[in-house]
């Protein structure tokens, strides 16, 4: 687990589909002091990841685990190096689809609680075929003191 670095930019740019340029230009907001790239290594293989925004409540984004590896606590410890890049703040938030119930009770069960903020966004994505797709998702915000298991509202 770590900060992705620049030689790791160009492996994780050829496993996403042509197009997408998640890993090149997460990579500049993370030059840029925005942001920081996690990623979860399985020796040479990336098998996850998940972008830290700085904000006055830092936020983790775009949590992924490749389908294969879920179930590994791989997640969980995208989750943990999250908190640990933040621990100087007083709490950090996740957004979590309404629609993906499992991640919500990861989230949960690690100490996150609703903080009562829903947000509905849309937005256009490049799935695995590379074809630009549209969506729309209602996502609901949840917080945890960090520091402590108390969650933060």
């Amino acid at each position: 687990m770590r900060a992705c670095t620049a030689a790791d930019v160009e492996l994780l740019a050829a496993l996403e589909p042509a197009g997408k340029n998640y890993a090149r230009s997460t990579f500049r907001r993370q030059e840029h002091g925005e942001c920081v790239l996690l990623v979860a290594w399985l020796g040479t293989t990336p098998v996850g990841s998940g972008e830290l925004e700085w904000s006055a409540v830092p936020e983790l984004k775009n949590l992924r685990v490749a389908e294969r590896w879920r179930g590994r606590r791989i997640g969980t410890a995208l989750i943990g190096a999250a908190e640990q890049q933040s621990a100087a703040a007083e709490a950090m938030e996740i957004g979590v689809g309404q629609d993906n119930p499992a991640a919500r009770r990861l989230y949960e069960r690690l100490g996150y609680a609703p903080t009562g903020r829903s947000e509905t966004f849309s937005y256009h994505y490049i799935d695995n075929q590379g074809v630009r797709q549209a969506a729309t998702e209602a996502v609901d915000y949840l917080r945890k003191r960090l520091g402590s298991a108390s969650p933060l509202i």
